[in-house]
């Protein structure tokens, strides 16, 4: 089949080889496959009142592939006022048999259209039953080829492990929806895949929405109201997705709520494992308190826990950030400690990165030549694809390399972590609800309350600045938060607002 351009020269030829007078020129881009195309039946309709007395097409499936148009063109033959037709790819003779044969053409191509489209619902719902998507892949996975051939659905390297990360920040039920979509667009940088005339831009926020609601993630593959498990490797567990909808408000839960409070699904009942709750309470004097309290979900288990009030659990949170803060001064030397770090590690690792780049240029070079080689025939087959194989795994592993010495992925964390340290108390004491329950969320680690008093581990790289807190050498604090970016690149620490200076 011919482009539209294409099509649209062999008309202009065949009208002036007709010697045919035209009307107008129209192009639609609705298939003809069903009625109702807007600019095909006010054509029709104009032919009807007398404009015109002939239609120039591409080919007869190209005006009709239901019975509806097919017949309303034979109506206006049979009529008088469609006198001709005329097609580069199909001669029409205006006659009894001519319109018989225009009908086949309409049938057969209708015909057509219904047999592709079976297959196509066949061929997917096979594609599904072995368990690949059919179609294309959702943002953080990539359409590619097995080594049989086959389509299959793979992680997207450049995307995957940020996408990961934003699970894990939703799932913590610290961030909203807009929230969530700042950090992965102005954050992390996540764009869309940048395709021939679409893709390269950020998520809109229906976009992450249909992010947190589709099963794909979690390894299934969803077809109407039917699930099939998938073949793709899966970014988060179904337990995380059902969690997922109870956050997006999908299910049996309201989306709205007339109360936010900043701890509720953070902290547990240090007696039974229950979540802690908040509501608000009024006492006789009109004063109003809120109050946080063990949800007591677990029936075979007596909880006594009692209630704590939000300003006692507060204290006991504040104490918690306080443990790993860092004032000005201390701030200030770790960023200028990871500034100097930043520097060494450019200049020792320039000399080296220079000369992995240089055997990388080889490496290429050398493949260039073998397919040279191959293509004049100075090699056998066998030993092109051997040496190819051999050297193919030579490049990869020459990319890598050069990869990592250009790497400076620990620096932008190391600082987030410092600073966060630094403003959370602020932000505890005046920040929003919003604020005050991410700073949990991302330093504290299984927060329990018994007996009204809150106990809490500090999260990894946090207990870092809380263990080595005695220390003097900040170069430990900085080689050790390092250490556990190098090992942790997919860990995101979400940034706080600058604390405005007087």
């Amino acid at each position: 089949m011919l482009s539209i351009e294409s099509q649209i020269s062999e008309l202009k030829k065949l009208t002036e080889r007709e010697k045919v007078q035209i009307v107008e020129q129209l192009e639609e881009a609705r298939s003809a496959k069903l009625p109702g195309r807007p600019i095909f039946n006010d054509m029709l309709k104009r032919i009807d009142h007398g404009e015109a007395n002939g239609i120039i097409a591409w080919h007869p499936d190209r005006l009709a592939r239901n019975p509806v148009d097919g017949g309303w063109i034979i109506h206006l033959l049979d009529t008088g006022k469609l006198t001709d037709l005329k097609f580069p790819t199909y001669s029409f003779e205006n006659s009894s048999q001519g319109k018989f044969t225009l009908g086949m053409m309409f049938v057969q191509s209708k015909y057509y259209v219904d047999s592709l489209s079976e297959n196509i619902r066949r061929g997917n719902r096979t594609k599904r039953e072995k368990g690949w998507l059919p179609g294309r892949a959702p943002i953080g996975y990539l359409n590619g080829r097995s080594e049989a051939g086959d389509k299959i659905i793979t992680p997207d390297s450049e995307r995957f492990s940020i996408l990961k990360s934003i699970w894990t920040l939703f799932l913590s039920g610290a961030y909203s929806l807009p929230q969530l979509l700042e950090i992965a667009t102005n954050g992390m940088g996540l764009r869309t895949v940048k395709r021939k005339r679409t893709g390269g831009n950020p998520l809109s926020v229906s976009g992450i929405y249909r992010v947190f609601s589709n099963p794909f993630y979690a390894g299934h593959i969803q077809y109407k109201d039917q699930w099939s498990p998938g073949r793709h490797e899966a970014m988060i567990t179904l337990d995380q997705f059902e969690q997922a909808q109870v956050l997006l408000g999908r299910r049996n839960r309201a989306r709205s709520q007339r109360h936010v409070f900043p701890y509720t699904g953070l902290i547990r009942c240090g007696s039974c494992g229950c979540s802690i709750t908040a509501e608000n309470k009024v006492n006789r004097h009109g004063s109003r308190y809120v109050y946080y309290r063990c949800t007591h979900k677990k029936r075979n288990v007596k909880c006594r826990e009692k209630s704590v009030e939000t300003d006692q659990l507060e204290e006991q949170i504040l104490a918690f950030v306080e443990s790993v803060h860092l004032d000005e001064n201390k701030v200030e030397k770790l960023l200028a400690l990871v500034e100097e770090e930043r520097k060494r590690d450019r200049q020792l690792h320039g000399g080296v990165k220079e000369s992995v780049q240089k055997a990388l240029d080889d490496c290429q070079r050398n493949l260039d030549n073998l397919t040279k080689l191959r293509y004049r025939e100075l090699i056998s087959e066998e030993e092109f694809v051997r040496e190819r194989a051999a050297l193919t795994q030579e490049e990869a592993k020459l990319k890598q390399r050069v990869e990592q010495l250009g790497a400076e992925k620990w620096i932008a964390p190391s600082q987030n972590v410092f600073l966060f340290s630094n403003r959370a108390k602020f932000w505890l004491l005046h920040g929003s609800e919003t604020e005050k329950r991410l700073i949990l969320a991302t330093i504290g680690s299984h927060p329990l309350l018994r007996n009204k008093i809150l106990s809490i581990d500090a999260k990894k790289p946090f207990c870092i600045l809380r263990d080595k807190r005695s220390v003097s050498d900040l170069w430990t604090i900085v080689n050790d938060v390092r250490t556990f970016f190098e090992s942790n690149p997919d860990f995101v620490i979400p940034p706080l607002p600058e604390i405005a200076t007087a």
